[in-house]
């Protein structure tokens, strides 16, 4: 039986603080700051994703920069996404391509071919239409490169304007998620 994380935190907390009652004050010195620690972490996990909700502005601020900076490419973010996710390297066919955005076959087609006449991606022939396959050619890496520098030369400016402490925590976040970053691309439930 599966229970949803929002119905077992409450359980989690009242476990471990069970816990920290039966610990003896001696060990509870050592242990009960690490006890500490993971019920801070477990707060501040919950409160991030609230967060994350909140920072509609500067949610806002990316997506309307974003939008400009491709606005003289003539890319749609479909184009974009597909950029990306060829950008691993690996050569997809337009089914798999499609699949990975979960967008349609004929859809996933007209927005390929419209890259490959861009000559953003490139094709690996084959004598089957169907077993084709993409990659992302040197001018899709440039145009990736340079929308994520874009991206960073923005997300720098928003933090720019934060006190300096806050600065090095958003640097530390960021140095932590860059560590830990999927190597593929989310897929969408079901």
């Amino acid at each position: 039986m599966h229970t949803s994380k929002k119905r077992r935190l409450p359980d989690l907390t009242r476990a471990a603080e069970g816990l920290r009652s039966r610990i003896s004050t001696q060990t509870r010195s050592g242990l009960g700051r690490e006890l500490d620690e993971v019920a801070k972490r477990r707060q501040s996990l919950g409160e991030i994703g609230g967060r994350i909700v909140s920072i509609r502005r500067l949610w806002r601020e990316l997506v309307l920069s974003t939008a400009q900076q491709l606005a003289p490419t003539d890319l749609s973010l479909a184009q974009v996404a597909a950029l990306y996710l060829l950008a691993d390297g690996r050569a997809r066919n337009v089914a798999e391509i499609a699949a990975e955005l979960g967008r349609s076959h004929s859809a996933t087609s007209r927005l390929v071919a419209g890259l490959v006449t861009r000559k953003l991606l490139r094709v690996i022939s084959a004598d089957d239409r169907r077993r084709r396959v993409h990659l992302l050619a040197v001018a899709g890496e440039a145009m990736l490169t340079a929308i994520d520098r874009g991206r960073a030369e923005q997300f720098v400016g928003v933090v720019r304007r934060l006190p300096a402490a806050e600065r090095g925590l958003v640097a530390a976040a960021v140095a932590a998620l860059a560590t830990r970053a999927p190597v593929t691309p989310p897929r969408s439930p079901g």
